[in-house]
C-alpha cells in the first residue's frame, strides 16, 4: 500500500535524482541511498564476469585521465 503524496523520506535530492534517471516519483526504491555490503559484493562479481581482465578498471581510467582538472595531468611536480 502507497499513501498519497510524497512519502516521508522522498527528499528534494532524492525527486531530483529520480527525475534524472527517468524514475517513477513514488517507486519504492531510493536512487541516492549507498549500496550495501552484498550490493558492492554482487557488482563486483558481475564485473567480474563482465570484464575477467580488468578492462573496466582501464576504462575508467581513461575516462578519469580525459576528465582531470588542469594543473594535474602530472603525477609530479616539476622541480
Amino acid at each position: 500500500m502507497t499513501l498519497p503524496g510524497n512519502p516521508p523520506w522522498s527528499s528534494r535530492r532524492e525527486l531530483l535524482a529520480r527525475a534524472a534517471v527517468g524514475m517513477p516519483a513514488f517507486h519504492p526504491e531510493r536512487v541516492t541511498r549507498k549500496p550495501g555490503r552484498a550490493e558492492w559484493k554482487h557488482l563486483a562479481q558481475w564485473l567480474a564476469e563482465l570484464w575477467p581482465h580488468d578492462e573496466y578498471i582501464v576504462i575508467i581510467a581513461e575516462e578519469w585521465r580525459k576528465h582531470r582538472p588542469p594543473g594535474t595531468q602530472g603525477w609530479r611536480r616539476s622541480p
